[in-house]
């Protein structure tokens, strides 16, 4: 998989830092789906793409 470098505004940082000085599990996640993900998916992430199959059938 290839490196991505994805940009965190101020807000996001400081969530981030938020989280991390809480250690708070349940925000880390809520974090990682409503920031992280679109992010990913926006840079056109092969690994997040729900049209793309992984070649396993089940």
């Amino acid at each position: 998989m290839a490196k991505q470098v994805i940009e965190l505004s101020e807000q996001e940082v400081m969530w981030v830092e938020s989280i991390l000085m809480d250690a708070d599990e349940k925000e880390a996640l809520r974090f990682l789906k409503e920031v992280l993900k679109p992010k990913l998916r926006a840079k056109g992430s092969s690994a997040l793409d729900p049209g793309k199959t992984t070649g396993i059938m089940t």
